[in-house]
């Protein structure tokens, strides 16, 4: 063929131009080149055996637990006992306290009452064989104002009215009610049958004094004889 024998020319006349020292152009190793592929496990290789852990003894977990419910019942039952110390402790200071206090309130009146014995126990020693009303009278008296003091001392102060005064509802109690014979009797005190006593401390009355009291009316007035009328016994 023609163009073999051309080709060959052309060849040759490359090479005479080429330089003789010209490197040789070095052609990469494909092979080298490649991307190396990582290794991929075989799917069909057994898998290595996993470490066995030891299995949890179900009777010592039990006797933790049994052993941790009583150290916890054990100091609930400590604490128990401490507060219940501490109750009976408390309990038995407000008892002392309390016994004190009503101690100091009994105080002035039981000083009195052993007065009032010492005095009864001279006078029944002294008393002569025949006494007389009137010395009568006045130990009776003498005894009345001692317990009168007594009474003072613990807040409670008697009550006198007087004959004629003004009756008060709030200091006395009519037991029994009498005609008026005049108008100027009209709700007027006819007759103490009893003292009453007040509270010094709420400055109330505790026990009214027990009164007659004269009562006017335009029926009763013509007739100053007409019978009282009870009002409570």
């Amino acid at each position: 063929m023609r163009d073999e024998p051309e080709q060959d020319d052309q060849r040759e006349g490359a090479a005479v131009l080429a330089p003789a020292d010209a490197p040789e152009t070095a052609v990469p190793d494909t092979a080298e080149s490649e991307t190396a592929v990582p290794e991929t496990a075989d799917p069909e290789a057994p898998d290595e055996p996993a470490e066995e852990l030891p299995e949890a003894d179900p009777v010592a977990e039990l006797t933790g637990a049994v052993s941790a419910l009583a150290e916890q019942i054990r100091e609930h039952h400590d604490r128990a006992a401490a507060r219940e110390r501490v109750i009976d402790k408390l309990h038995a200071e407000v008892e002392r306290l309390r016994a004190g206090e009503q101690n100091l309130l009994l105080r002035p009146i039981t000083t009195d009452l052993q007065n009032l014995r010492k005095d009864l126990l001279h006078q029944a020693r002294a008393l002569p064989p025949e006494p007389t009303r009137e010395q009568v009278a006045d130990l009776l008296e003498s005894f009345a104002l001692s317990a009168e003091q007594a009474l003072e001392r613990c807040g409670s102060a008697p009550i006198r009215p007087e004959i004629g005064a003004e009756f008060s509802a709030r200091e006395h109690r009519a037991v029994k009610i009498l005609p008026a014979e005049e108008p100027d009797q009209h709700e007027r005190i006819a007759l103490v049958v009893s003292d009453g006593y007040l509270d010094t401390t709420t400055d109330r009355v505790s026990v009214p004094a027990r009164v007659h009291v004269y009562r006017w009316s335009a029926t009763t007035g013509d007739s100053p004889r007409a019978e009282g009328m009870n009002a409570d016994v």
